[in-house]
């Protein structure tokens, strides 16, 4: 029987003419002078073999072009080298600086992301159109209070890395944003020339996890510096800019928004409040301060430019695939949590009045 075809034909790009065969396994260890199970071990990083003779099979590689075939490594080692990454939206920067991040750090370990979004339960979107038992882990997001069921992928045993809720006691790896620390500096700072009569926090949809954690903390903060009433200054809505439009125009109605200081649960609510406030004749920041969450690039793009909370979402990034890597390398290790700091970010939206 014939052996076949060895690897991807490929076009000769000094020689157009010439049409080659890809290396095979087999052409490396001939030039470097080994076994075939010598260049399987340096692949595969395992068995032993001497530095000089890995050496030797690298620079073969590297002189040959040969790519190892990943399916058929995967195979041997019982590794597929993908991790998936399920996220409730792909829309907006805060998750694409998140899939950017991850994809670098997985692609510089020899991995590649596969990824599924689904506003409702990404987790059972996954579980119907990947196959999770193929995966080598999977990362993904838990935004509201009431939680996916990660059971299934339990049951799997499959290394999973929640990004935003600490799920230990679940048995899963975690990552985490300190809101606390960026809310309460954001808030300190607005109160520093504005009463708390007239600061507002405006977040996204009540059970999101970041918002409640904001709107405790900003509330906690407000009480320290005498309000009353800090809890009435608390309004949800979504995370949207036509949401941040619409609670200005109705405060604008009321007559309750000049001289105020908002902190606003990311910046697109931002931007929709200094949007409209500008469209009334309310100058930011003179007659409005604002300050945004997530410190995304179009703050600094903005005019005024946007103060705002920076969250470190491509460190959560990187972090989540280093996460997938520790467990793959020590399977029976207890769970870990890394929490990451918020701080924030001043620029003109948040400007001191003047005198």
């Amino acid at each position: 029987s014939g052996h076949g075809l060895r690897g991807m034909v490929r076009r000769d790009t000094n020689s157009p003419e010439t049409v080659s065969v890809g290396a095979s396994i087999k052409d490396v260890a001939r030039e470097a002078g080994v076994s075939i199970a010598t260049v399987s071990r340096v692949i595969n990083n395992s068995g032993s073999v001497t530095d000089a003779t890995a050496d030797r099979v690298r620079l073969a590689i590297d002189a040959l072009g040969y790519r190892p075939n990943r399916f058929a490594q995967g195979l041997v080692t019982k590794r597929s080298r993908v991790i998936g990454i399920a996220l409730p939206d792909l829309h907006g920067e805060f998750y694409a600086e998140l899939m950017h991040r991850a994809d670098t750090r997985a692609e510089e370990a020899g991995y590649q992301l596969l990824v599924s979004s689904g506003a409702q339960r990404p987790e059972l979107r996954l579980r119907g159109t990947l196959a999770l038992d193929l995966m080598d882990g999977l990362v993904t997001m838990v935004t509201e209070s009431d939680g996916p069921a990660l059971d299934h992928v339990r049951s799997l045993g499959l290394p999973v890395v929640v990004i935003g809720s600490d799920l230990g006691a679940q048995g899963f790896d975690a990552i985490t944003f300190d809101n606390r620390s960026g809310t309460e500096e954001a808030t300190r700072h607005l109160l520093r020339t504005t009463s708390p009569a007239h600061c507002w926090y405006v977040g996204g949809h009540r059970g999101n996890l970041d918002s409640d954690e904001r709107a405790i903390e900003f509330a906690r903060v407000l009480r320290d510096a005498g309000s009353a009433d800090a809890s009435s200054r608390v309004h949800h809505g979504e995370f949207s800019v036509e949401w941040g439009r619409r609670w200005t125009e109705s405060m604008i109605e009321a007559g309750r928004l000049h001289g105020a200081a908002v902190l606003a649960g990311n910046d697109e609510i931002a931007i929709g409040i200094v949007d409209a406030a500008r469209d009334a004749g309310i100058d930011v920041p003179d007659g409005l301060r604002v300050v945004g969450f997530d410190d995304s690039r179009l703050c600094t793009m903005l005019r005024p430019t946007l103060s705002s909370v920076q969250v470190p979402i491509r460190e959560a990034g990187a972090t989540a695939i280093d996460l997938i890597l520790s467990r793959l390398a020590e399977p029976t290790r207890p769970p870990e949590h890394v929490r990451l700091a918020t701080r924030l970010v001043e620029r003109q939206s948040s400007r001191e009045r003047r005198a």
